[in-house]
């Protein structure tokens, strides 16, 4: 599981290592609500909250770093990828079975929250899934800005396998 985890890190930095700070920034209204930067940190957001979470047995997946540097600055988005990547690195040696409580928002229309015991080995897939899902939303943002995005970026592992196929 290290490997495919270490290639949403690979992706991510060099995302971030191919865009400036006035692109990161920018907000392609009325296509998407949001920058490239606040998707970056939505999606750090979920690995933060999965690696302190991890320690004390309940991850929040509610806690968000709304308006952090990591939204305006790339090279701070990179910083927290490195620090994401040298902890799982440690924890993929750890069992995958290791059990922990999640906590999630569950309903639009009101303050509702669901607590529900899952395995490391299944919120890390999870995270994983949640970035290539905002990945595809990066690359379109690029695609907006007439920029490219890398190879295979926001791609899911099961559509790669298909194209694969197709071949």
């Amino acid at each position: 599981m290290l490997d495919s985890q270490l290639e949403i890190v690979q992706q991510a930095k060099q995302f971030l290592l191919n865009i400036s700070p006035e692109d990161y920034s920018s907000v392609m209204a009325p296509h998407l609500v949001g920058s490239a930067g606040t998707h970056m940190r939505h999606i750090l957001d979920h690995y933060q909250a999965l690696m302190h979470g991890y320690e004390i047995g309940l991850v929040d997946y509610n806690k968000r770093n709304r308006f952090s540097t990591v939204e305006s600055d790339p090279s701070e988005a990179l910083k927290q990828w490195e620090k994401v990547e040298e902890w799982l690195v440690t924890v993929c040696a750890q069992p995958g079975e290791t059990v922990i409580d999640i906590l999630s928002e569950t309903s639009i229309q009101h303050t509702e929250y669901a607590q529900v015991p899952s395995t490391l080995a299944r919120e890390l897939v999870f995270v994983s899934s949640h970035a290539i899902h905002h990945f595809s939303l990066l690359a379109v943002l690029r695609s907006l800005q007439g920029k490219p995005a890398p190879n295979n970026f926001g791609i899911a592992p099961a559509t790669a396998t298909f194209l694969r196929q197709q071949a």
